[in-house]
Formats: C-alpha cells, structure tokens, sequence
C-alpha cells in the first residue's frame, strides 16, 4: 500500500509542474499576441515637393495622338 502512495504522490506532483508549465506558457503565447494587436505609432508621410514642379502646365491632350510637341530651339 505505501508504494501506491508513493508511485500517486508522483504522479500528481509530475502532473501539477506540467500543469504549471502549459499555464506560463499559454500566459507567453497570450501576451505575446496581444502585444501584436497593439497600435504603433507611424512616422507621418513625406511632404509633398511643393514647387519642384510646374502643376497643371505639361501640355497632355493638346497635341494629335502620336505626335510629339516640338522641341523649342533657341539662337545662341
């Protein structure tokens, strides 16, 4: 009878760390994707070359499809 006792006292204690382990693990896993989900401040986007640019004054459409405008030649 006492090596029953013993051979459950063993079983139980083996049962009980494995049961301590799954739950710290289940804990890092959990935390872990949660951690995930959490929002993370993005740098603001780059600023548009304002200026760099003429807007709006290449010349699209005002030329006969396949034709190209002109190149400008100047005296010099």
């Amino acid at each position: 009878m006492k090596i029953i006792m013993r051979v459950t006292t063993a079983f139980l204690a083996a049962v009980s760390i494995i049961a301590v382990l799954s739950t710290v693990g289940l804990l890092t896993v959990l935390s872990a994707a949660a951690a995930a989900d959490l929002p993370r401040k993005e740098p603001p986007p780059p600023a548009p070359p304002v200026g760099k640019a003429p807007i709006g004054k290449y010349p699209v459409g005002k030329y006969p499809i396949g034709k190209y405008p002109q190149p400008v030649v100047t005296k010099g």
